[in-house]
């Protein structure tokens, strides 16, 4: 017997778009993705992104629509206030998908979704106060608090990313000095390296060569595995300084779950253990052993999932 109602889930990234459609105890019962294309402009957009749900969910019963996206989100109003990647403003997108699809729409940010999606199938289950941290192309989060998502008096929590561990760092996307995110994001390992070999002496310049591409972020990190000076710098750096972050994070509202996801923390065991051992190291003792920090069980699926289950 086929189930009566089911949800789809929509996680709009820079690049590209995944849309799931889910059972209501977070099943994936099937999926679609699509290039994002968002320099096109939003109305395009939504119409493939419409397209793709209807094909989708063609002989089911939806319940309703969840959409996580980047950036600041008015959840209240299902607005877009801020989109950088695309320089998207005021993009009034719950009412521009329930135009055309006529189901309960809910919008939120990504990290919060996927936060959400974490905490109620993934690695944040059987917590109560939980902390997610995505180290992915930038770095966003969110907050689990006596079991509900925390957003703040304006829908604004969760901005890990740019929590400032230099103020005499580098310039952030974001303008201020030394957010983590210029240290600890997949973008500026990246970049950190691309600098760095220009004056030291590394393998990444022959990994270059042998593999006839630029360096990215996954050469980083098999260079820090191989043991090379260079990159294990940039890691160690940024691993520290996520450490350092979650430390405070721990000893301001004192979580019991630190789930870290997103496509850095695929990379290598050894950068997770670097992350636990500085946090610990940072932490008060009394805060020892309140908390454990684990790898993200949905991973890409996070947000798509969170954002279906914010609509229940």
């Amino acid at each position: 017997m086929q189930q009566k109602e089911y949800l789809v889930g929509v996680d709009m990234g820079g690049t590209k778009i995944a849309i799931g459609l889910l059972s209501v105890d977070g099943e994936m019962i099937k999926e679609i993705r699509l290039d994002t294309k968002g320099h096109e402009g939003p109305e395009i957009v939504v119409n493939r992104v419409v397209e793709a749900i209807n094909a989708l969910s063609e002989g089911y019963e939806i319940r309703g629509i969840g959409v996580g996206v980047p950036g600041i989100v008015d959840t209240d109003h299902g607005i877009i206030r801020y989109w950088s990647t695309f320089d998207w403003r005021n993009v009034h997108l719950g009412q521009m998908l329930n135009a055309q699809l006529d189901k309960k729409i809910t919008v939120v940010n990504d990290a919060s979704a996927a936060t959400w999606g974490e905490f109620n199938f993934g690695a944040g289950q059987q917590s109560k106060n939980m902390l997610f941290m995505t180290i992915s192309t930038g770095i966003g989060g969110g907050i689990i608090f006596e079991r509900k998502l925390y957003t703040g008096s304006n829908r604004l929590a969760g901005e890990i990313g740019h929590v400032t561990v230099n103020p005499n760092g580098p310039t952030c996307n974001c303008g201020k000095l030394g957010c983590l995110e210029v240290y600890a994001s997949g973008v500026s390992i990246q970049r950190h390296a691309v600098d760095a070999i220009k004056k030291c002496t590394s393998m990444l310049v022959e990994m270059e060569k042998q593999e006839q591409r630029p360096i990215d972020t996954k050469m980083v990190f098999a260079a820090y595995e191989s043991g090379d000076l260079v990159a294990q710098e940039i890691i160690e750096q940024a691993a520290t300084y996520v450490g350092i972050v979650l430390a405070n994070f721990i000893q301001t509202f004192n979580p019991d779950c630190i789930v870290l996801g997103g496509g850095v923390m695929k990379t290598t065991s050894r950068f997770m253990e670097k992350i636990e051992e500085v946090t610990e190291t940072y932490v008060l003792p009394s805060y020892r052993n309140t908390y454990e920090i684990r790898r993200s069980q949905l991973f890409e699926n996070a947000a798509l999932i969170g954002a279906a289950h914010l609509i229940v």
